[in-house]
C-alpha cells in the first residue's frame, strides 16, 4: 500500500500575514515528498512538520510570481547545505533564467561554501524542466504521474495533477474558472483551489477608493471566488475541495458556506499545516 499525503505548507498571498505562510504544499509518496510552489517561508514551514528540506529532490512551480517563489533561494541554499544533492524543477518558462539569477545573485556566498569543501551536486546541476505552452504529461523519475494545463493568470501558469495509483491530487495555481481546469481535475480525490477572491478580504472593503476598487475588479479576472472554486469542484466531480490562497483577515467559515452552497463535496477552507491523508 502506498502511504500519500498533501501537507498544506502556506496557504497565503502576496499580502503578508502572520497567520498564514506563502503558497506552498508539499504531497508526500512513500518517503518521497515532492514540493509545490515555494512561497516565503516554506523552508520553516517544512521543518515544523518534520520535512527536512534535504530530502526533497523534487520541486514544481505553477508560475514565477513572488509569492510563490519568495522561498526558494531559502529553500535551494539551505536545504543544500543541509546535505541534498540531487534537485529536479519543474515549471513555466523562464524557470531556468529565475533559478540562474539566484546563483549569479549569491555568488560569493555559494563560492565561500564550495571553499569549505561542501560538494556541489544539487545545487550546480539542478535539472530543470520547463514545460511547454499547452501543457501535458511531464516525464520524470517521479513515482507520479504529473499532467499540466495552463490555466488563466496574468503570467504563464500551469496546474498540475498527480495521478498516484488509483488516487489523484489537482492543484489549481492561481487561476479564474477556466474549462482546462475541469478537464483536468476530473475525478480528483481532492483538488488544492485558488479561492482568493473574498467577500470578507481586506480589498473588497474598498469605500470610495477608486483605485482599491480598480485593483479588485483585475484581480476578478485573475483568481477564483469561493462560489466558483465549488462550481469548479462540481464540474470536474472531485471528492474533496481544498481552498487556498487567502488574502488577511478572511473568514474561512463564510467561505466554506459560499462554496458548500455550490458543491455538495466536501469542502474545505485550507489552514497552514493541514495534512490529508489519501492511502492507496
Amino acid at each position: 500500500m502506498t502511504n500519500l499525503t498533501l501537507t498544506m505548507l502556506g496557504t497565503g498571498s502576496p499580502k503578508p500575514n502572520l497567520e498564514r505562510s506563502g503558497p506552498a504544499q508539499v504531497i508526500t509518496i512513500d518517503n518521497t515528498p515532492i514540493l509545490i510552489d515555494c512561497g516565503e517561508g516554506t523552508v520553516r514551514q517544512l521543518m515544523k512538520m518534520e520535512i527536512n528540506p534535504a530530502d526533497i529532490n523534487y520541486l514544481c512551480f505553477t508560475h514565477l510570481h513572488s509569492d510563490h517563489v519568495f522561498g526558494y533561494e531559502h529553500f535551494l541554499l539551505g536545504g543544500w547545505s543541509l546535505g541534498r544533492r540531487k534537485l529536479t524543477i519543474i515549471g513555466p518558462k523562464g524557470t531556468r533564467r529565475f533559478h540562474e539569477r539566484v546563483l549569479e545573485m549569491f555568488e560569493e556566498d555559494i563560492d565561500y561554501r564550495l571553499s569549505l569543501g561542501i560538494p556541489g551536486q544539487g545545487l550546480m546541476d539542478v535539472t530543470i524542466i520547463e514545460l511547454e505552452d499547452e501543457g501535458g504529461l511531464v516525464d520524470t523519475e517521479m513515482p507520479a504521474k504529473i499532467t499540466t494545463t495552463p490555466v488563466i493568470h496574468n503570467v504563464k501558469t500551469f496546474a498540475f495533477r498527480f495521478d498516484i495509483g488509483a488516487k489523484a491530487i489537482t492543484i489549481s495555481g492561481d487561476t479564474a474558472p477556466v474549462d482546462s481546469l475541469v478537464k483536468l481535475a476530473k475525478g480528483s480525490d481532492i483538488l488544492v483551489q485558488d479561492a482568493a477572491i473574498n467577500t470578507s478580504s481586506i480589498n473588497s472593503q474598498t469605500s470610495d477608493d477608486g483605485n482599491l476598487k480598480n485593483i479588485w475588479k483585475r484581480l476578478e479576472n485573475e483568481h477564483c471566488t469561493p462560489a466558483q472554486a465549488g462550481a469548479l469542484a462540481k464540474e470536474a466531480d472531485v471528492k474533496k475541495l481544498v481552498m487556498t490562497h487567502f488574502l488577511p483577515n478572511v473568514d474561512a467559515e463564510l467561505a466554506s458556506k459560499e462554496a458548500s452552497e455550490v458543491f455538495d463535496g466536501e469542502v474545505i477552507a485550507g489552514s497552514d499545516f493541514d495534512v490529508f491523508i489519501l492511502n492507496d
